[in-house]
């Protein structure tokens, strides 16, 4: 980093505090998972309904981002950190206070708004610092949380539930709104060529960007990637618990065989993988995670433990992905940082989204099939995509 300090704490702490704020999409969604039944009877809602809001937020989480970008860019970083902290801060306290279906939607959907001024602001703080391997390595570890919180998050409010109910949970999302807000109030503007002219006119600053060379083909297919993790997500829940009849803290556990997997992912990354092709790492990757959706088809009916391995190991082999195709992302773009990283992440978002809606529709015969057909069929064709595309796009 360069060697003024721009984070009164200091830089390392702020690469810690940039992995916190990427980490607010997955904390504010999984936490609460296993409490979905819970709730479900506390709010007197159907389990469906009650799921909504989850992948409602993940929606205007991800849209919400396309705007709070290109905002940053005109007006910087620390203003849009701060107004979304605050906002989050403020919901988190009236979901955890309401008593309807309906208010906790309404709440729900402006909390994934301030979130994603929060989230959107980490990697845009890496690009206007950081360049090359340096890059690289702060991306790495930033990646690492991003892909760890969904993991831990249900672990940690499956242990909240022994204390609390689900209200408890988002006083604690509160809690994690005020330590954002604090820590923005510490960080100095990153952000050193704003754009000119009106804010419609940096709005436009995203398609700019989308047409850039090698930017939007391999933007669509890392951000597919992130399907099979995201429908697993949506249908962990019933999966265990329903489907295998485990406890809430059965399910954590369960669910923590997948945290030790998106752990060891970017770690291998780092100390293995980055030292071999770029295109060949990819390629390796999603091809496994397509053998091992069809693998989920054949045998992860049989045992909660099959379905845990099996999956573990496309968590891994996706982990592993995120770091390089996010530095391979950022190296196409100069400049419009806010605009480019905000791409990038309401992109993997939106699939992710879609992925959710789509592994609960009724035409699957399980939930299992669902998930195990979604990663079968993504990862095959983002593999058959990315052979297409050439070595050309992994130089650098």
């Amino acid at each position: 980093m360069p060697s003024r300090r721009i984070f009164a704490w200091g830089n390392h702490r702020l690469v810690a505090f940039l992995a916190f704020l990427s980490a607010f999409a997955p904390l504010s969604t999984d936490m609460y998972l296993p409490a979905l039944p819970h709730m479900a009877v506390m709010l007197d809602a159907s389990y469906e309904l009650v799921s909504l809001s989850v992948s409602s937020f993940i929606l205007l989480f991800a849209l919400s981002m396309l705007f709070w970008g290109p905002l940053s860019d005109r007006v910087g970083r620390r203003p849009v950190l701060l107004t979304g902290a605050s906002l989050y801060l403020v919901t988190s306290i009236c979901i955890a206070l309401c008593d309807t279906i309906g208010f906790l939607l309404l709440w729900r959907g402006l909390q994934a708004i301030g979130s994603g001024a929060v989230s959107s602001m980490s990697l845009a703080v890496v690009k206007d610092l950081l360049r090359g391997q340096r890059m690289e390595k702060v991306v790495t570890w930033i990646q690492t949380v991003t892909i760890l919180a969904p993991m831990l998050a249900p672990v940690a409010g499956g242990g909240l539930l022994l204390l609390t109910d689900w209200r408890g949970i988002f006083w604690m999302l509160a809690l994690c709104g005020l330590v954002a807000l604090l820590g923005g109030l510490a960080l100095r503007e990153t952000r050193q060529h704003p754009t000119q002219g009106p804010l419609w006119l940096a709005m436009g600053r995203l398609g700019t960007v989308l047409r850039t060379p090698g930017f939007a083909r391999p933007l669509l297919i890392f951000s597919a990637m992130s399907m099979p993790l995201m429908a697993f997500l949506a249908t962990s829940a019933h999966i265990y618990q329903t489907g295998f009849g485990l406890s809430a803290q059965g399910y954590s556990a369960f669910f923590a065989c997948n945290a030790c997997a998106s752990l060891c992912g970017p770690l291998l990354h780092m100390a293995v993988f980055r030292h071999w092709p770029r295109f060949m790492v990819i390629a390796g990757h999603l091809a496994t995670i397509g053998l091992l959706g069809c693998l989920l088809l054949l045998q992860g009916h049989t045992a909660p433990w099959a379905f845990a391995a099996i999956f573990a190991g496309i968590t891994f082999c996706g982990s592993a992905i995120r770091p390089p195709s996010t530095v391979l992302l950022m190296q196409c773009v100069k400049g419009d940082n806010g605009s480019a990283t905000s791409l990038i992440n309401s992109g993997a978002l939106l699939c992710g989204s879609l992925s959710m809606l789509l592994a609960n529709l009724p035409c699957w015969p399980d939930r299992i099939t669902a998930v195990g057909g979604l990663t079968a069929l993504v990862a095959g064709g983002a593999f058959l995509a990315w052979l297409c595309m050439g070595r050309r796009y992994c130089r650098a």
